[in-house]
């Protein structure tokens, strides 16, 4: 195609050199344009690549975040999976201690009741007047 303006350029300088040196400088101006074009297309391309190089590094690096994050999770589930079996362990222990520190109160209780009433039926025995007293 170049060859082909050229010659066409060089004809037309032939005829009229005004029109030759006009041609020219179009030519000359197409090709800056096309240059500049191809560079402004070549830097659009590796910048989009950078960016779909970054792009990817960053859903990486989420999805690594991710995985970490749901990993950390389900040992914080079991942590307090672990915590909820101990908790109720405990809870069962105080309350089956809690009930026999009961029994054992009543226990005392009773026992204390039953001392109290067979001293107070020993002391009304002893405080009686004996038989055949008469006031």
């Amino acid at each position: 195609m170049t060859w082909r303006s050229d010659e066409l350029i060089r004809q037309v300088t032939i005829d009229c050199p005004e029109r030759g040196l006009l041609f020219l400088r179009l030519r000359d101006e197409a090709r800056m344009r096309i240059a500049a074009y191809q560079s402004l297309y070549e830097s659009s391309l590796a910048f989009a690549v950078r960016k779909a190089v970054t792009g990817e590094e960053q859903r990486n690096e989420l999805l690594h975040q991710t995985k970490n994050l749901t990993n950390e999770c389900e040992e914080l589930r079991h942590a307090l999976h672990d915590q909820t079996e101990r908790a109720e362990t405990i809870d069962s222990k105080e309350e089956e201690k809690w009930q026999q520190m009961k029994i054992k109160h009543h226990q005392e209780i009773k026992s204390l009741k039953d001392t109290y009433k067979a001293q107070t039926k020993h002391l009304q025995e002893l405080l009686a007047p004996p038989p055949g007293f008469v006031k």
